[in-house]
């Protein structure tokens, strides 16, 4: 990645972050990455952050990861199987950054849903997960299966 395009990246994650209207320090607590670490991206001054830093950013910043992996500049190849998608994240070099799979029929349906599902998947207690499950059951029921 060249300083103009880290540049560019920088700008593009902090309008995002303040955008939210997250700070850096709070985007750093929340992430587990130092404010020192974030302030470099932003400025420029750090050429490609990590993909577990922009794992560990995203939803924080309410975005996919894998927008922030294309933002970042790491080249995606998708790949279509029976049932799911793989998205495979190469770095400039051509070497394997990341590997991300997805549902298929859900992530052309609703990608917004399937980031959510993910998220409550990683970020909720059993409990809540409990609770949004019988939410859900019940509007499916409510419905009678209705599109």
């Amino acid at each position: 990645m060249t300083y103009a395009k880290s540049v560019e990246f920088g700008k593009y994650l902090k309008a995002l972050r303040k955008e939210r209207g997250v700070s850096q320090r709070e985007l750093a607590e929340l992430s587990g990455f130092s404010n020192a670490e974030l302030s470099k991206i932003e400025s420029g001054d750090r050429k490609k952050p990590s993909p577990a830093l922009l794992k560990a950013i995203a939803p924080h910043l309410n975005t996919s990861y894998e927008t922030l992996m294309k933002k970042a500049g790491y080249l995606e190849e998708v790949i279509h199987h029976s049932g799911y998608t793989e998205h495979v994240f190469k770095d400039d070099d051509g070497r394997l950054a990341d590997i991300v799979k997805k549902a298929r029929e859900m992530q052309e349906n609703d990608s917004d849903w399937v980031n959510i599902a993910y998220r409550v998947s990683k970020e909720l207690s059993r409990e809540d997960m409990a609770a949004i499950k019988a939410i859900a059951r019940s509007l499916l029921n409510k419905s009678g299966g209705r599109s």
